[in-house]
């Protein structure tokens, strides 16, 4: 079940440290954006750990995570590389950001290194709860790894993940050959493992993020504690969206003076089904897509939502 979201709602619309802007300046037009990010390649120690563990068909629990840095030498690399890319079309003097992120450290710990470039380039971090002090209590690693400048945002996560060796049945090797101790599998589990299987090696795509997009409707079926991706695109991107629609509505009733950022880092889970079906592919570590929402035009019900993707724009619906 996915939690409420209208709490962080509240608190994303609202940066408190920036002026609002004079009533008669109101006319000019605002680049308020959202963006979407992957996180960078990652070790995925908090997974791997639970398929060697006494119950590889644990959900994956991010307040377990132990370790603070999960992305590879290359995955800090790629990060830094493209941050750099990232802000350089950004202005410091016109453009202040917000972060915000998955509980998880691979998208947290990305989140940072944008974070850190962002910094060094002299930008504006709005913090994620208003003032810091060092009394304040970390509630989960976005904000531990963060110091404060990155909120963690529930439709970001993968909170509905039920069972973490279930969704390994997507991974382009058979994974359930390197468990060690089948004693600790469910009957259930490996009754129905060799007929989920049998669906990816008849179209095997390569990677776990191209089989889900493929299969995980028919594995669903199988499974049905594995969520299909367009059931995530039903709950966790919608409720992203409204996000989106809402924090825009709270940055205009503010009116701050600078464009508001929005970046969010999160996993590719959330946005395959809309990205394939609209754009023909995934989303790969650290690419980043942008939603801005647009005034409604004369004789238009509401505002439009409007995508930047692939070198395309598409209005989302």
């Amino acid at each position: 079940m996915i939690n409420p979201i209208g709490n962080n709602l509240e608190k994303m619309g609202q940066p408190a440290n920036l002026q609002d802007r004079p009533q008669d300046e109101s006319a000019r037009r605002k680049n308020d954006e959202f963006f979407a990010t992957r996180h960078s390649i990652s070790e995925y120690k908090l997974n791997e750990s639970i398929a060697a563990s006494d119950n590889p068909e644990a959900a994956p629990d991010a307040d377990k995570q132990w370790f603070n840095t999960d992305l590879t030498p290359a995955g800090e690399k790629l990060a830094k590389e493209k941050a750099e890319e990232f802000f350089a079309k950004l202005d410091p003097e016109t453009d202040a950001l917000f972060f915000v992120s998955s509980d998880l450290v691979r998208a947290a710990e990305t989140a940072k290194i944008y974070l850190d470039v962002a910094r060094a380039k002299g930008f504006e971090i709005i913090p994620s709860r208003g003032k810091t002090t060092e009394s304040r209590t970390v509630r989960n690693k976005a904000e531990e790894i963060g110091g404060g400048y990155i909120r963690k945002i529930d439709c970001l996560t993968l909170d509905h993940l039920e069972n973490m060796l279930r969704e390994f049945v997507f991974h382009p090797d058979d994974y359930l050959k390197k468990i060690k101790n089948l004693d600790n599998v469910s009957v259930e589990t490996k009754e129905k493992w060799s007929e989920a299987r049998q669906i990816i090696e008849a179209d095997n795509r390569g990677t776990w993020g191209n089989n889900y997009a493929a299969h995980s409707e028919e594995i669903e079926k199988i499974f049905p504690n594995v969520k299909s991706a367009k059931t995530v695109y039903e709950t966790k991107f919608q409720n992203m969206m409204r996000l989106v629609r809402f924090g825009q509505d709270k940055i205009r009733e503010k009116d701050p003076d600078k464009n508001i950022k929005v970046l969010g880092f999160s996993h590719e889970n959330s946005f395959l089904y809309f990205l394939t079906k609209n754009f023909g592919e995934s989303m790969k570590n650290c690419e980043s897509i942008a939603f801005q929402v647009e005034p409604a035009g004369s004789g238009e019900e509401k505002d439009r939502l409007t995508v930047r993707a692939k070198g395309q724009v598409k209005e989302v619906k």
